[in-house]
């Protein structure tokens, strides 16, 4: 299946470059909502609810010349809002803070007779998470680095804002140690949505 979708997509690529665009590095601001899809496995009684959260920040942005492809990457201040509940105990509720830092490869399908005026991407790339700080509520304990990778799809409209939906697959258990069971693993999965404001230098 992948084989044949990598042999579709290298047919296609020419008629998709067919749609010329400049070369173009542009700045701007990246706002959206998150809620994180953690999974907390092997921790006894314990389960997660998650709550949404927020993350916003700057973002850099270069358009390729005569084709869509166009990498970014941006620093966002991320918060997570989660829930811990326990059997026999009241539920612990705490925030996740974090710097991250998202490099993402995106794809944008100029429609010809609507070029700069609308064009449908999708885009897949690392993210990093730097957390800042830990909650004093929070009963585990995370790490300070946590990798991820993002996939997603949205749209640019009139070449300025851009509206994306995505989801956010954590790399690897993200805690340094839980109370009273050292097996317990959490991935920092999250679905976002974001819009971003860009601006030519």
């Amino acid at each position: 299946m992948k084989r044949l979708l990598r042999f579709l997509f290298i047919l296609l690529l020419p008629t998709l470059c067919a749609v010329s665009a400049p070369a173009q590095l542009r700045y701007g601001f990246r706002f959206g909502g998150d809620i994180a899809a953690a999974k907390l496995n092997d921790a006894a009684n314990a389960s997660l609810c998650n709550r949404s959260g927020f993350s916003g920040g700057l973002v850099l942005e270069y358009q390729m010349p005569q084709c869509g492809f166009a990498p970014d990457i941006a620093v966002l201040y991320t918060r997570y809002n989660s829930r811990l509940s326990e059997d026999s105990k009241s539920p612990v509720s705490f925030g996740r803070n974090f710097i991250e830092v998202p490099l993402h490869l995106k794809y944008k399908f100029w429609i010809k007779s609507f070029h700069d005026l609308f064009g449908p991407m999708v885009y897949t790339g690392p993210s990093v998470a730097f957390r800042i700080g830990n909650d004093a509520k929070a009963p585990m304990s995370s790490k300070k680095i946590q990798p991820g990778w993002d996939v997603g799809i949205g749209f640019d409209i009139v070449n300025f804002i851009q509206i994306t939906g995505g989801y956010r697959f954590g790399l690897g258990n993200t805690i340094d140690s839980y109370p009273g069971n050292q097996d317990a693993t959490l991935r920092t999965n999250a679905w976002n949505i974001s819009a971003t404001l860009l601006f030519d230098f």
